[in-house]
């Protein structure tokens, strides 16, 4: 999750806010006082914000539009695979190139990999949001998009199997494996410490416990973003990718649950944990 989509995210969820208010709870991140203020005066002229006065802002209709639109991926790697691939052909002219290179980018966003210039392919059913770009870009004439539990020939090899279509490179499975490891060793070397003191504490303090909430909270969509989440036939033994999940996913729900309902932040925290 960027920063600039937390923030829209933290202003959906209350009516106005003061920038003092983001300000110390970003501090708490280790973020300066003007790095916020530029990302204010960036959504303000984006008109995603606006504000009542200098010190005070809210989300926009616009904002409101621009927030749902983004793609929170959803984590898959619960959910049972039912042996069928979602294929997205492309046929963008080079007339429409800036469109079809969003589109290409939002499919790869999305999970899908590919496996020639026009070709893309995912195990999973996310064909509403594919179908919402498309509608967006107004390109529907150049895309078609299939279903099949079956490849007649150079299927989608899981990991031991030999084949031309090799899941491991399309999704460039074993570099992802290697950003999971070196995001959650540097994760715990910095915050694994002062996180067991928080949560060990019997009156933690709800500012700081924010401020990792959201730290981890950050780092946990910033991993989904990237990851295409394959079914686990297609994952080599080595993969860490659900295991460093697990464990945000785990200290994510039990910080929210120690920020207490008095809290001012309370507010903003997920209550379907």
């Amino acid at each position: 999750m960027t920063l600039e989509k937390q923030l829209l995210y933290l202003l959906s969820k209350v009516g106005e806010i003061e920038s003092k208010k983001l300000i110390k709870i970003y501090e708490a991140m280790g973020y300066t006082p003007q790095i916020i203020r530029n990302l204010l005066t960036k959504l303000k002229k984006e008109k995603y914000i606006d504000s009542l006065n200098r010190a005070i802002y809210r989300i926009t209709p616009l904002g409101k539009e621009v927030l749902s639109s983004l793609y929170f991926k959803r984590d898959l790697y619960s959910k049972h695979w039912d042996g069928k691939w979602y294929i997205i052909l492309i046929e963008i002219p080079e007339t429409l190139r800036k469109k079809r290179d969003i589109f290409r980018r939002k499919l790869i966003q999305f999970g899908f990999g590919q496996l020639n210039k026009s070709v893309y392919v995912y195990p999973w059913d996310i064909t509403k949001d594919v179908i919402n770009i498309i509608d967006t870009l107004e390109i529907e004439d150049y895309v078609t998009i299939l279903a099949s539990d079956e490849f007649l020939l150079n299927k989608i090899s899981k990991d031991g199997e030999k084949g031309a279509n090799k899941a491991l490179g399309i999704w460039k499975i074993e570099e992802l494996n290697n950003i999971y490891k070196e995001k959650f060793e540097r994760f715990e070397m910095e915050r694994k410490s002062d996180i067991n003191k928080l949560l060990n504490n019997q009156h933690p303090d709800d500012l700081i416990a924010f401020s990792y909430y959201l730290e981890i909270g950050k780092l946990i969509n910033e991993l989904l973003d990237i990851d295409p989440m394959l079914p686990p036939e297609f994952l080599p033994g080595s993969w860490g990718g659900t295991k460093v999940l697990s464990e945000l996913n785990r200290l994510y729900k039990l910080i929210a649950n120690i920020i207490p309902k008095e809290s001012i932040y309370y507010i903003f925290v997920e209550k379907d944990l």
